[in-house]
């Protein structure tokens, strides 16, 4: 029965080494915000393999009454991994009011702009793979390595073909 497996699987070309994992959040945001509301999305990745991306934090002020719109405050963070996935830093660039029925409001921190404190994008290319019988967004793919970069809805992952 194991030769028949080989067999097949040499046939059908599958591999089974393919590894995909969550992109942790940085140790310094866990614990920030309102629980559930962190996310982390990879973005890219540098010349030496490491991966940048974008995480944010949710919080927010206390709010009673009916009809209550309380004010929730989103950190936008820039981050980035190592080629494994691991965590490496954390800086946080941009604040975000949500107050309806008032426009978003946006301040940037030292010195970042919307040119480099994209926020957290979960489907930037609009397309999808499906991985392991999944579906997620395909966000790019390591010319060097065949890494990619994937997102749920919800965070981001690293893909080892």
């Amino acid at each position: 029965m194991k030769g028949l497996m080989l067999v097949l699987t040499m046939i059908s070309g599958t591999s089974f080494a393919s590894t995909l994992f969550q992109l942790p959040p940085p140790p310094a945001l866990v614990g920030v915000g309102i629980a559930g509301r962190l996310a982390c999305v990879g973005v890219g990745f540098n010349a030496d393999d490491s991966i940048y991306g974008a995480c944010h934090t949710a919080t927010s002020t206390p709010c009673s009454g009916k009809g209550c719109q309380p004010t929730t405050y989103t950190t936008n963070y820039i981050v980035t991994w190592d080629a494994a996935g691991n965590p490496t830093g954390s800086t946080g660039c941009s604040v975000v009011r949500h107050h309806l029925p008032q426009a978003d409001q946006t301040t940037y921190l030292n010195g970042h702009s919307a040119a480099d404190c994209p926020g957290v994008v979960f489907n930037p290319t609009g397309a999808v793979v499906i991985i392991n019988g999944a579906p997620y967004y395909y966000v790019t793919t390591d010319a060097v390595t065949g890494a990619e970069l994937v997102n749920s809805n919800a965070a981001g992952f690293l893909y080892l073909p």
